[in-house]
This record gives C-alpha cells, structure tokens and sequence, in this order.
C-alpha cells in the first residue's frame, strides 16, 4: 500500500462520519438485491449450501472491509482518495470503473423488482412501473440528498428489519410446513 497522502485534500466537513458510513452500510445491508439473490440462490442450489456460502461470504467480505474502511476512516478518505492510495493514480481509474458498474448494477435489478413490484400491485405494462422507479429514484440521487438519505435511512432501519421479520413469520404462518423451507435442496450437482 503506498504511503503517499491523496493528492486532493478536502475539508473536514466534507468527509463521511462514521456515522453517514454506518447508515450508508445499513443502506447496503437492506438492499433488495441480497434477499433477491439469496432467494434464487437457494432455489438453484438449495437452502442448505446458500446460507453456508453467504455466511463464508460475510465473514470473508466482512474481514476484509474491515481492515480497509478502518483504514479509510482513520485518514478520512473518499472511495476516491483511497483508491489512490491503494492502487495509485492509474489503478484509482479501475476501482472508479468497478464501483460505477457495481451501483449500476444493483440499480438495474432493485428497479427491475421494484417494477415489477408496482405492475403486480397496480396493473399495466411493465414500461409503466419502470418509468415510475425511475422518476422517483433520479431526483434521490442528484446533489446533496445523499448526506439526508444517509439520516433517513437510520430511522428507516428499524422499519426494515420490522417488515423483514414480520414477512418471515407471515411466510411461516401461510406455509405452516414447518422447516421444510430449510431442507430444500436441488439434488446432486454436477
């Protein structure tokens, strides 16, 4: 890792408090996108070995962010400015490009869900629910609305892993199979 200190210096006000990173972690963590992945993992290779891998992932991921968000917040350093750190000027441009990709990523499929979310609660084409995520969405992600929906997301916490529990159990109270949702499984893999 290089010593050197980011060429860009900005204010202290500027930088994310351990806070904002926290709720913007949290932000992560609620994704859509994990409870979507997590439940077509288990369909396509059964309850059992996807909750055995997502907790290796976590743990690994977990280890290793550790150590760099530790990092990046003892010296109060942007993605950017870490990257640079990290990888050098050249190598800043890959990370910003992975980065980039990543959040286009989840937008394209937490909006696809939520698409499809709105066309299977209110009718119509698909094109309608789309263009719905997105003009709601474009103005959540312009100028400084970020710092206030870092706040939001704090309050909204609690509510999220209310409704996540509270799906839970109502999953368990419509399907009363017991635990069989734990010992689904796709037979032998190839």
């Amino acid at each position: 890792m290089s010593t050197q200190s980011p060429v860009v210096q900005e204010a202290a006000n500027s930088k994310m408090s351990a806070g904002s990173l926290s709720m913007a972690w949290y932000g992560l963590v609620s994704a859509m996108f994990f409870i979507y992945i997590g439940a077509s993992l288990a369909q396509a290779y059964g309850t059992k070995d996807t909750l055995i891998g997502l907790a290796i992932t976590i743990v690994i991921y977990g280890a290793i962010n550790r150590v760099l968000a530790g990092h990046a917040l003892k010296h109060g350093l942007t993605v950017a400015q870490f990257s640079r750190t990290l990888l050098g000027r050249k190598g800043a441009v890959l990370a910003t490009l992975i980065f980039a990709a990543t959040a286009i990523y989840y937008a394209v499929f937490e909006g696809a869900i939520l698409g499809y979310a709105f066309q299977a609660q209110f009718g119509g084409p698909i094109q309608h629910g789309y263009a719905l995520v997105v003009l709601y969405t474009i103005p959540l992600i312009a100028g400084g609305i970020q710092r206030w929906l870092d706040k939001v997301n704090g309050w909204l916490l609690p509510v999220y892993w209310g409704g996540l529990i509270t799906a839970v159990i109502w999953a368990g109270i419509a399907h009363p199979n017991g635990n069989a949702w734990l010992t689904h499984s796709t037979g032998q893999l190839p």
